[in-house]
């Protein structure tokens, strides 16, 4: 081996194991900086890949290009903890819909959620009699429609429990959700459970339609509503009716 090499390669073996790490107090304040100004405007990925690129220029001036890597990858993983909390949840796969997008309401928008599970209610509160179904015009489904409030952005999964604990096929096609004067008409293949996402927070009504077959008469059925936010947070609402 040329001489000039192997002292090369011994230097840098110097250097390498010399050279020196962020310290902890520097990882936690970079953490509490980032959550005090975090932008709710700006993705998460820009965001840390931001971070890293100051850095990385400055950490290469006075430590080499090694060292500034390296403390730009740790930096990067700092920031994602910071910025992307465990648990979340994204919206995919929607067998029946879910809100438009409106400007300033992006799911997992900091300005439309709160910390803990979303606030889930029915109208009439817990203590409101079991609701009653209806015949719907064809005659062929009966129609429950009932009322719940959401206090924050979640995704919803809907079931609907028979008697005997059961879950019920749903159809989808001919199902709602109105809010206001505004309603939207549910899409969709028969399903066990109906999934809906709320980007803004507020009171809904919902109707299902079930088929006629699979509903026993007089007898209490039981919906039950599933809504985890944006953090994985999830709340649980039964809602009885009478068939």
């Amino acid at each position: 081996m040329n001489p000039f090499q192997r002292d090369g390669r011994e230097l840098e073996g110097r250097l390498r194991a010399a050279r020196p790490e962020p310290s902890e107090e520097l990882r936690r304040e970079l953490t509490r900086r980032i959550e005090a100004r975090r932008p709710t405007n700006v993705p998460r990925l820009a965001l840390a890949g931001a971070l890293s690129s100051v850095l990385l220029v400055a950490l290469g001036a006075v430590g080499g290009i090694s060292h500034a890597a390296n403390a730009a990858r740790q930096a990067v993983q700092v920031v994602q903890k910071a910025v992307a909390p465990q648990g979340a949840i994204s919206v995919q796969g929607l067998s029946a819909g879910g809100d438009q997008y409106r400007p300033g309401y992006g799911w997992g928008d900091r300005n439309h959620n709160h910390t803990g599970p979303p606030g889930l209610n029915r109208r009439g509160g817990e203590a409101a009699p079991p609701l009653k179904s209806r015949r719907s015009p064809d005659k062929k489904a009966r129609l429950v429609p009932f009322t719940i409030t959401l206090t924050e952005q979640a995704a919803l999964r809907i079931h609907v429990l028979a008697p005997d604990g059961r879950q019920l096929l749903l159809t989808q096609r001919g199902s709602k959700v109105q809010t206001g004067t505004t309603a939207s008409q549910l899409e969709g293949r028969q399903t066990k459970t109906i999934r809906y996402s709320v980007l803004v927070p507020r009171t809904m009504t919902i109707t299902l339609r079930i088929p006629g077959n699979l509903v026993r008469r007089g007898q209490t059925h039981t919906i039950r509503v599933i809504a985890t936010d944006p953090d994985g947070n999830r709340s649980t609402l039964l809602i009885p009716f009478v068939g």
